[in-house]
């Protein structure tokens, strides 16, 4: 194909390599906004219509269910939707998987998958049975470690057992994998952890899965960990046919696990390995690329790559040196108001000072000394903002920074503001409590041996069962001891009438679909009586709950049993990505972890201090501090258009204000490539 008829299907000679690329090992390092999704769909059209695959026979793999959406919608419009590949996260593979091959590791077929609060729950009873005090020791601790081992695809003998607090894990860790089989159910870590068992101790299975998948795409394979890496790994054992895309300067998942040593051993791993960098950027002014390239140089492993762009001009990325928190607040608030309804002539925040030296001018650094700071501080003029008036287009602005606590201040100022905002990484939909709540009756309608749903619900809403008639009720449901349960109901007559209602609902004609199933729980439970208590508060959860129904008629269609599953199934896997609305006209306030695959037009990036980026956890280890490198990285090449840097030169932090010092990545960029604020 020749360079003009590459780009009359929309690629240019990197990503058109890319796409007619040999079969065998390939890695395509792909950096920051350089079309790697196009080039991933384009491969996979290329491998059915040129080299003849069947669609069942490739699999994709994604990071997100968003992202795995995406590149289904963009197959369709290639190719109809007649056949499909496999295409999914990680996790929603591996649930297919199981789904299938379940009674290798003793589940069911219609096992639940618990989240991080169905796992805290049960991990909190189990530290309560075993004498550990879960107000010292965290559930959520145990959690994490429980996650860690799995990820790395440690059974509780392969943990160390040096000191007590070794053995309390391996302990818990035990009893914890017990429940869960009782209750018929895995959490998230289960999900790759079981099909690797399986396959490792089931050749004639791994073969199947290797005969179906006979080629096989990864997405942002800097970001696998280690059960990831071993999965993958024995799925293309036999043929090596691995396409993989990632950028090592994006690595910044290595707390949760990731480890990227595995894209940049993949040529060790796979010697006949083809490598393709994609470094045309479509996403960034060369202004901004200028200023990402500056700060990646600190990286010291890495594959090395420069971006450019054809787009060459662009407004020159803003550093602001702000006197204190609320001072960066106000900055950002203002530079919105002034993208969206021009510039002001007012002066919204002043601080008056008369160092004109460079290093005034740039950090203008406030006195040493508390006592001192607050005289400064006192000279302060400040003006109140004015509102914002056009809110059109406010989704192509992000606020981004280190840590969730940065956001307060900056809440309080876009209230000030009258600025609309969301927070990614709050409450999510589906962790208020009236939806768990009806997920959790939900659940027992297919798996009544789930505790720890019954739990949650037993005395929702209020029947008089505590907890002492609940843990009365489990024992003899563990130990199916119908006398003892027989007895119970005849003390607690409510018990029975839970279970009689529950019962009712599971026997509803199989033609009923979910939405039917869900009017019933509502009504037979008494939960939507108690919801709408008529307070404000009962309606707007009751909001909630209709907009659950909206969710659970895309099931429709199936049988309600069918329609159950998948939709918890679904509910399961979700992550705060997938739930992200980037389409009202909302400004977008998150961590730079969680902005890592999305892009605006303007981006403000807070916080650039010693201690908060890089964080003071990272102080300590040279390969921390990378990875901060990189989610610094990450942050600048978010941005399209603008971007401003900001760094507050006192902050407070845990009760005190403390004098910061700039982030040493800013010292990385030159002057010349940064327009410097100073008046405001």
């Amino acid at each position: 194909m020749t360079k003009n008829s590459a780009e009359q299907i929309g690629l240019n000679q990197a990503q058109l390599e890319a796409v007619k690329a040999p079969l065998g090992p390939v890695l395509i390092l792909a950096g920051a906004g350089s079309g790697k999704t196009r080039a991933l769909t384009m491969r996979i059209v290329y491998l059915i219509k040129k080299l003849g695959l069947k669609p069942h026979s490739i699999l994709a793999v994604t990071f997100t269910n968003k992202a795995a959406g995406e590149m289904k919608t963009r197959i369709i419009g290639l190719i109809g939707k007649s056949e499909l590949p496999t295409m999914g996260t990680f996790h929603s593979i591996g649930v297919r998987i199981l789904r299938q091959e379940c009674a290798l590791v003793g589940l069911d077929r219609d096992f639940l998958i618990y989240d991080s609060d169905d796992q805290e729950s049960l991990l909190k009873d189990i530290l309560l049975r075993l004498r550990i005090d879960p107000t010292k020791f965290k559930p959520s601790l145990f959690a994490h470690l429980i996650d860690r081992a799995k990820n790395n695809l440690e059974e509780p003998d392969d943990l160390p057992t040096q000191t007590t607090f070794d053995l309390n894990v391996k302990k818990v860790y035990e009893m914890y994998q017990t429940e869960l089989r009782k209750n018929n159910a895995v959490d998230f870590g289960d999900l790759l952890v079981l099909p690797v068992r399986i396959f490792q101790e089931h050749d004639d299975v791994l073969l199947k899965y290797q005969n179906l998948w006979q080629y096989v795409l990864v997405d942002e394979y800097q970001d696998t960990n280690h059960v990831q890496y071993i999965f993958t790994k024995m799925l293309v054992a036999n043929h090596q046919n691995i396409f993989v895309v990632g950028d090592d300067a994006q690595a910044i998942y290595g707390f949760r696990g990731a480890n990227l040593q595995n894209i940049l051993d993949f040529e060790k791993d796979y010697p006949e390995t083809k490598i393709i960098r994609l470094e045309q950027n479509y996403r960034s002014t060369q202004p901004i690329l200028s200023i990402a390239q500056k700060v990646i140089e600190l990286s010291p492993r890495q594959h090395k790559k420069t971006l450019w762009t054809e787009n060459e001009k662009g407004m020159i990325p803003m550093f602001y040196s702000a006197p204190d928190e609320l001072a960066e607040a106000y900055f950002v608030a203002s530079k919105i108001i002034e993208i969206q309804d021009g510039k002001s002539n007012e002066l919204q925040y002043e601080i008056e000072d008369t160092d004109d030296t460079i290093l005034g001018r740039i950090m203008r650094h406030p006195p040493a000394t508390p006592a001192s700071w607050l005289a400064w501080r006192a000279g302060a003029r400040s003006k109140i903002l004015p509102k914002l008036k056009n809110r059109q287009r406010l989704n192509n602005i992000a606020i981004l920074y280190r840590t969730h606590a940065q956001s307060r201040v900056l809440e309080e100022v876009m209230i000030e503001a009258s600025i609309p905002y969301q927070i990614v990484g709050g409450l999510k939909f589906y962790e208020r409590k009236e939806i768990k709540d009806i997920l959790s009756y939900l659940r027992l309608l297919i798996n009544p041996n789930d505790l720890v749903s019954l739990k949650r619900v037993i005395n929702v809403p209020p029947r008089g069962i505590g907890p002492k008639s609940f843990d009365l009720l489990k024992e003899a449901l563990i130990e199916q001891d119908e006398k003892e349960l027989a007895k119970l109901m005849d003390l607690k007559p409510s018990v029975k009438h839970f279970f009689e209602t529950v019962n009712l609902i599971q026997n509803l004609d199989e033609s009923a679909d979910l939405l039917d199933i869900l009017r019933q729980v509502l009504k037979l439970t008494g939960y939507e009586a108690f919801l709408r208590d008529g307070s404000e508060e009962g309606e707007t959860r009751w909001e909630n709950i209709q907009e659950l129904f909206n969710v659970a008629g895309s099931f429709r269609k199936m049988n309600w049993k069918e329609g159950l599953t998948k939709f918890l199934e679904e509910v399961a896997l979700m992550t705060s990505v997938d739930e992200m609305d980037l389409h009202s006209p909302k400004v977008t306030l998150m961590t730079l972890h969680q902005a890592k695959g999305l892009e605006f037009e303007t981006v403000f990036l807070v916080g650039l201090e010693e201690g908060i980026l890089p964080h003071a956890r990272s102080m300590m280890d040279p390969k921390d501090i990378a990875e901060e490198v990189r989610l610094t990285y990450v942050g600048i090449t978010r941005a399209k258009q603008q971007l401003f840097l900001v760094c507050a030169q006192t902050r407070k932090q845990f009760g005190s204000r403390n004098i910061s010092i700039p982030s040493r990545f800013l010292k990385a960029i030159p002057e010349e490539l940064l327009q410097i604020h100073e008046d405001f």
